[in-house]
């Protein structure tokens, strides 16, 4: 477990141990904004007022995992472009929504229209990253984030290319550029939470738990209902095997907005402290969670196709989605999913070419190696199977309370087939 405290040390000089500027001193709320905005719309509908309102309810929705606010924004920036169907605010926010909803294809359309009439816009330049990254298509997205950084350095370029560096292997690069995001600020609270709240994510990616944990004890001071910081504590506190404190903090953030990943690693927490019916309780609620993301328009099954292959729930089903996904959005995280459902029905060749993919671009993700020698020793391949678990426990020692156990079990069986010869 590595407890280097470089980067707590630097989050905590950005948040502070700098004199905060005017403008952080007068950040905005979006209940606040959302009230002036629709005064502005009810008093003058211009476009920009309209945008203004749909950018009010996106930021809402970040901030609340809420997912309705994306039809509101919508329909926001549409009254906009009822008005004035050449206004670039109201074409990048609606590329914004359906980047929130995952439908990028979408995305890329609606911020390339806001590109021909504004070739400046570093706001469409970072959903086209989005939407490149999201897609597997890594080199156009290095490129969008680059345009994006030259024309406007800040904390939306900095975060997006930190994490699209993660993704590439280029953590210490990340890491660096997700503490410039936060030292920049943004117009509200929950922005420089959220990249807070990643960088504590990059760290226990590298098992520097003690550091990530300090890092967002000293956040959660400043917003102490952040979803984003909460779920990243319950994160770190079961890498700390503090699993009482992982439970609390991952049901508080549950209590603002139920979502897929807490609900589950709730649900898995739950059932290694053998309290099976508080755990079922958490897994039937991923079902729900789908339907409302779907009702909502959010797209994209993943998530669904790695959880039920965790749990060892439909099988077939899993394999289907996930084939699905990875044929639309070849990136290194459906490449894995695709990879270990394929484990799970025991199709192990196609597993070990997914796996493959998966550590393509050589991602910082623990969950890849384990994933990658659980399908090796399926295959008969024991040495690289071994080495590959334990690169992945090296890494990051408890990078899931479920997989962590079960890579421990198989590096030790694994060790006493190594010892017998057999």
């Amino acid at each position: 477990m590595r407890q280097t405290t470089s980067s707590f040390t630097l989050v905590v000089a950005l948040l502070f141990g700098q004199a905060l500027s005017p403008a952080q001193t007068a950040l905005l709320t979006s209940d606040g904004e959302i009230s002036k905005a629709s005064e502005a719309v009810r008093s003058r509908p211009t476009d920009a007022a309209w945008s203004r309102l749909g950018d009010a309810y996106m930021q809402k929705a970040r901030e609340t995992m809420d997912l309705s606010y994306y039809g509101r924004a919508e329909s926001a920036y549409r009254s906009a472009l009822a008005i004035n169907s050449n206004y670039a605010n109201a074409l990048v926010g609606i590329a914004w929504v359906l980047s929130g909803r995952h439908e990028f294809e979408q995305s890329i359309d609606w911020a390339n229209k806001a590109l021909k009439l504004e070739p400046n816009r570093a706001d469409a330049y970072g959903l086209l990253g989005d939407a490149a990254t999201e897609m597997g298509d890594y080199d156009s997205a290095f490129e969008h984030y680059q345009k994006m950084l030259d024309l406007k350095p800040g904390i939306a370029s900095y975060s997006r290319a930190a994490h699209l560096l993660f993704i590439t292997g280029g953590y210490e690069k990340a890491t660096l550029l997700m503490s410039k995001a936060i030292g920049a600020g943004g117009a509200y609270p929950e922005n420089r939470a959220w990249c807070v709240a990643q960088m504590a994510l990059l760290d226990f990616a590298q098992g520097a738990y003690i550091p990530a944990e300090q890092m967002l004890t000293a956040a959660l001071k400043e917003t102490p209902h952040n979803y984003h910081l909460l779920a990243a504590m319950g994160k770190v506190k079961a890498g700390l095997r503090d699993f009482p404190a992982a439970i609390e903090y991952y049901k508080k953030a549950q209590d603002i907005v139920p979502q897929h990943e807490v609900v589950v690693a709730l649900g898995d927490l739950y059932k290694l402290q053998g309290r099976l019916d508080e755990a079922n309780r958490q897994y039937a609620l991923v079902d729900v969670l789908r339907k409302l993301n779907k009702a909502n328009g959010v797209v994209g099954d993943i998530q669904m196709a790695v959880f039920l292959a965790d749990h060892d729930k439909g099988l077939e089903e899993a394999l289907r989605l996930a084939e699905v996904e990875y044929k639309k959005r070849p990136t290194v995280y459906a490449a894995d999913a695709l990879a270990w459902c394929y484990y799970k029905n025991s199709r192990i060749p196609e597993a070990r070419k997914y796996s493959l993919k998966a550590l393509s671009q050589s991602t910082p993700e623990a969950m890849f190696l384990y994933h990658r020698g659980m399908i090796l020793a399926k295959a008969g391949d024991m040495g690289e199977a071994r080495k590959t678990l334990y690169q992945a426990l090296s890494q990051n020692p408890y990078f899931d309370p479920l997989g962590a156990v079960t890579a421990m079990k198989m590096v030790q069986e694994l060790g006493a087939v190594s010892t017998t010869g057999k």
